[in-house]
């Protein structure tokens, strides 16, 4: 099951940092500090991301954790305060936190911690198809989770409504005729490198000169488009 993944963390006060950046990191999270919430905020509207960490008190904590909830909604939300008041903690609750800590952390708690809130938002075992759609995220049948843009769920959409199925390039926006051919192939070349960068290995196969098939069990040899 893929755990790890990708952390954006931003400092909300003066609350000593103890290198948690490179600390983390080295549990193979890929750590990335923003310097305030608007830059938080900012980087969600064109980065993926699988976990947020708000560290101390701040300003807003609410309104910022209501903020992220939208901007980045399967991603959990951990807010670390030691100082906070139980009125803080409720109202941090309430607006859509996922995990609150008042305790001061060793990085290998904190590991432990990413690692269950993950598991734990993770769209559970159906019997349904193998690789499924969850909101804006791909999930696969050994745990794998791909978060997508609105334009890769669309694609996924297509591919899964017709499972076995070749589906030629020209079928996948039918309403959008800037979506041509070639920028379905830019689509998938992108998902591939993002796939690869969570160590998955996507259900699809390129059929040359045609389109794309979904496949539950990809060949050892794979064709190209």
């Amino acid at each position: 099951m893929q755990e790890r993944g990708c952390v954006f963390v931003v400092q909300l006060d003066e609350m000593a940092s103890n290198n948690f950046v490179d600390a983390l990191s080295q549990f193979h999270w890929q750590v990335s500090a923003c310097a305030s919430p608007a830059e938080l905020l900012d980087r969600l509207r064109t980065q993926e991301v699988d976990a947020l960490v708000l560290r101390g008190l701040g300003k807003g904590v609410p309104k910022l954790i209501s903020a992220l909830r939208r901007a980045a909604p399967e991603a959990p939300v951990v807010w670390q305060a030691p100082t906070a008041s139980a009125r803080q903690r409720v109202e941090a609750l309430e607006a859509g936190v996922d995990v609150f800590s008042s305790e001061r952390m060793e990085p290998l708690e904190w590991d432990a911690l990413l690692r269950n809130v993950r598991r734990r938002m993770m769209p559970p075992a159906t019997d349904g198809p193998a690789w499924r759609l969850h909101e804006r995220t791909l999930a696969g049948p050994a745990g794998e989770r791909l978060p997508l843009t609105a334009n890769e769920r669309a694609f996924f959409v297509r591919l899964l409504s017709a499972p076995g199925q070749c589906l030629r390039r020209d079928r996948f926006f039918p309403r959008n005729p800037q979506e041509g051919a070639r920028s379905v192939d830019v689509l998938v070349s992108r998902l591939r490198s993002k796939a690869r960068r969570f160590d998955i290995e996507l259900p699809i196969l390129a059929v040359r000169g045609w389109g794309y098939i979904l496949v539950q069990h990809i060949p050892g040899t794979k064709s190209d488009a």
